[in-house]
């Protein structure tokens, strides 16, 4: 049986501990109050630059579904911008149960080289939709990154041939800002782009 004492020593007890997970759930919640962000402003002109991604591509790359679905961004503390998006670079005849005739040497030799052309056209949009928008991310610090990952939609036949699977292009928020001045020409800014692909 438990006496009055011990029942307020496990209340008191009790009282303890719940303050402390209070208190460490309030210093929790200190860093992301305290980024100096206007994170409602930002999410805005994240979304900004996502439509502007969305609507270069759809409307300069030829072919049906250009982009799979939206282009996403979200920004990483310390880092900057991140967006993605997924893009279908590769066209060819569909098979289908009305024509289920394989694809010719020539069929996959021709899509092959469309896709690669295909690729570099992204590039050189995605380059564009940076050269002219990228530095309207206006909360993104001068040495954090605008980084546009695309990942690329091939569901090729001939798999012996190399080809990408994702492009990653980075640049510092400063060289946006001195292109936007006109401090550096566009070459220049291409030049200070940073691009992978594998």
């Amino acid at each position: 049986m438990h006496t009055p004492k011990k029942n307020i020593s496990c209340i008191t007890l009790i009282l303890v501990l719940a303050l402390g997970n209070l208190l460490r759930a309030q210093g929790a919640d200190t860093p992301s109050t305290n980024t100096g962000l206007d994170l409602s402003g930002l999410k805005k002109e994240l979304a900004v630059f996502q439509g502007v991604i969305d609507t270069t591509i759809k409307e300069n790359l030829q072919g049906p579904f250009p982009v799979l679905g939206s282009t996403r961004g979200t920004y990483l503390p310390d880092y900057g911008a991140v967006f993605n998006l997924e893009v279908n670079a590769y066209l060819i005849r569909q098979l289908s149960p009305f024509d289920l005739k394989s694809h010719s040497q020539k069929e996959l030799d021709e899509a092959y080289e469309k896709m690669m052309s295909r690729i570099q056209n992204v590039k050189g949009l995605i380059i564009k939709a940076i050269a002219e928008h990228g530095n309207s991310i206006n909360q993104l610090k001068p040495g954090e990154n605008l980084t546009v990952v695309v990942y690329l939609f091939s569901a090729r036949g001939d798999e012996r041939r190399p080809s990408p699977s994702q492009i990653v292009l980075n640049v510092k928020r400063y060289v946006l800002q001195q292109y936007q001045e006109r401090k550096i020409s566009m070459e220049d800014l291409k030049q200070n782009i940073r691009i992978i692909q594998y």
